[in-house]
């Protein structure tokens, strides 16, 4: 089976808007070791978050890696939990997701 990548952009209407995005998303996710324990479990490998370095617009680049595109069909339920805690930020998301065809460095 092939590695599967889903690659997400968040543009920020401002700092303090980032701002909440992040202590949101670390208390949900990262606060609780058993949210993150339940990612691995059901196949995540990786998760990175980018923050670029344009002063606007603010842009976050988070890359999940998952064993395959079924864990990342069942990381998704987690993810949509999540949705409705930032449901009032103002975010434009832009998402790509695809098979890894090259994983060397």
């Amino acid at each position: 089976m092939t590695k599967f990548v889903s690659i997400m952009t968040n543009t920020y209407s401002s700092e303090i808007t980032y701002d909440e995005w992040l202590k949101r998303t670390n208390k949900f996710f990262f606060d609780d070791e058993k949210i993150v324990q339940l990612l691995k479990q059901n196949g995540m490998t990786k998760w990175t978050i980018y923050k670029t370095q344009d002063l606007e617009p603010i842009k976050v680049i988070a890359v999940c890696e998952y064993k395959n595109n079924e864990s990342f069909q069942k990381c998704q339920k987690i993810f949509l939990k999540f949705l409705p805690k930032i449901q009032d930020l103002i975010i434009k998301n832009n998402f790509a997701r695809a098979n890894v065809v090259k994983d060397v460095i």
